[in-house]
């Protein structure tokens, strides 16, 4: 990783260098454990951060962990040896869990297109690992739809574009050929979507695909009893706040501005999986992420 160099392109014309929350240094430390017999090491070791002395996790001598700017610099390596057009890229940083588990966001401005409501979107990859085993490297790639700013994430194929068990073992060559293909399926995308705004949907068949895809079967068998979403809510004995969210959305927002279709549907899902409150702010771009896989995991499985 560290003798990486760009070929093609000059990295400084395109990103400003910064790290921000991912630019912690890293240290191995080895367990110990006390016995009868003395003081033994583990064969695992715990990875810190050298600024606050927190654990990010434990893993094996084999494992070689590397600090998240090396995995930034390899997304900006890939990128810079793809075809994409590069110019006016909006680079995002964000940790979670303390560090655990870093993100990076990248915008293409020069990959924009009309959504079927007039709106438009941009081509979007995301980058994540973790040193907690939540996540290898990987790319995947999404849209940013302008006016709600929702990341429209993608639902057909494989989403997942480039995959690394370890950030040391990356092959920048090859992540660089694979992204390529996030415009095809950004061409897929939009095509679905306009299928989706010509499909009608009714009020509790949009309620019970949102229950679907969060898997709570309580709110489908309530909605069974009521007959209407609104009652399927209060009966439930438990108030749902990520099922009520979603269908808030749905009936104030996008059912009046997208019609009923399932692109008021999908836009309904992508509002609460990009805006929707969390539990913790520090654990906010973790939960994000978990939803909006919940999101392109049912439209793959509905499909």
């Amino acid at each position: 990783m560290n003798n990486i160099t760009t070929m093609f392109k000059d990295q400084s014309s395109f990103f400003d260098g910064g790290y921000g929350e991912a630019g912690f240094d890293i240290a191995t430390a080895p367990l110990m454990y006390d016995t009868p017999n003395g003081t033994l090491y583990s064969s695992k070791s715990s990875i810190y951060r050298t600024d606050t002395g927190s654990e990010l996790g434990v893993h094996g001598d084999r494992y070689q962990p590397i600090a998240p700017r090396k995995m930034i610099d390899a997304c900006r390596n890939i990128l810079l040896r793809s075809d994409f057009n590069l110019k006016n890229i909006e680079e995002t940083i964000r940790t979670s869990h303390d560090g655990k588990r870093t993100f990076v966001n990248y915008n293409l401005p020069e990959y924009k297109y009309k959504t079927p409501d007039g709106d438009s979107a941009t081509l979007s990859l995301l980058a994540h690992t973790s040193f907690d085993s939540t996540w290898p490297f990987l790319i995947s790639c999404a849209a940013i739809q302008s006016a709600c700013t929702n990341l429209q994430v993608f639902t057909s194929g494989e989403v997942c574009l480039y995959k690394s068990r370890h950030t040391h073992n990356l092959n920048v060559d090859a992540g660089s050929r694979v992204i390529n293909r996030a415009l095809e399926l950004f061409h897929t995308e939009r095509e679905q979507w306009s299928v989706w705004h010509k499909t009608k949907v009714t009020d509790n068949e949009a309620f019970a695909t949102f229950a679907e895809a969060l898997k709570s079967n309580t709110a489908l068998e309530e909605l069974k009893l009521s007959s209407h979403p609104i009652s399927a809510l209060e009966n439930m004995p438990r108030k749902n706040n990520n099922l009520y969210y979603i269908y808030v959305k749905w009936n104030d927002t996008y059912k009046p501005r997208l019609g009923s279709n399932m692109w008021a549907v999908y836009n309904a899902l992508t509002d609460w999986s990009t805006h929707s409150p969390t539990s913790s702010e520090s654990k906010r771009p973790s939960i994000l992420a978990s939803r909006q896989n919940t999101v392109a995991e049912y439209f793959r499985k509905a499909a």
